[in-house]
């Protein structure tokens, strides 16, 4: 029989336990710059605050790689999944889009973060309401609506 135990990969084959740390920026006057906002002012400090991220991971990947790189976490999933070889952002489909949009020459406030509506394609069941953005849920650090989250910290890192 299996025991329950909370380890990044107790046994080979079979998915081991993570977590993930909630990543927001924010000012002293309670601004959340991973929030895109509704006024230009607000779209524009989001767009700076996630190229300012990306940068950042970039220019430091191998450092935030091992900070959750031990040999308890490292083969996690089969190491195909958290933690990756390379930390990625994935701000969604629809930030992607937007910044294809500024490389083509288009507006910088050109992002609108507008919730929408799943339909479940049943009639029992009413349409739910979705984030954002999707929550790729193997992405280091996906977005998600308001925060990033670091999902390739191993569950015996806590603090």
């Amino acid at each position: 029989g299996l025991h329950a135990l909370f380890h990044e990969k107790p046994f080979a084959g079979i998915n081991g336990s993570g977590k993930h740390n909630n990543w927001s920026v924010g000012t002293d006057t309670g601004l959340n710059l991973f929030y895109p906002g509704k006024t230009d002012e607000a779209r524009k400090l989001f767009v700076t605050a996630i190229a300012c991220l990306a940068y950042g991971l970039k220019q430091h990947n191998e450092v935030v790689r091992c900070c959750v790189a031990h040999a308890g976490n490292d083969h996690r999933l089969g190491a195909q999944e958290a933690p990756p070889a390379i930390m990625s952002l994935y701000p969604g489909t629809g930030f992607e889009q937007h910044v294809d949009r500024i490389i083509a020459g288009g507006d910088l406030l050109g992002y609108k973060a507008d919730k929408s509506t799943a339909d479940p394609r049943a009639s029992s069941a009413m349409p739910a309401v979705c984030g954002v953005e999707d929550r790729n849920r193997t992405a280091p650090f996906p977005f998600c609506g308001n925060r990033f989250e670091f999902r390739a910290v191993g569950s015996s890192q806590n603090c």
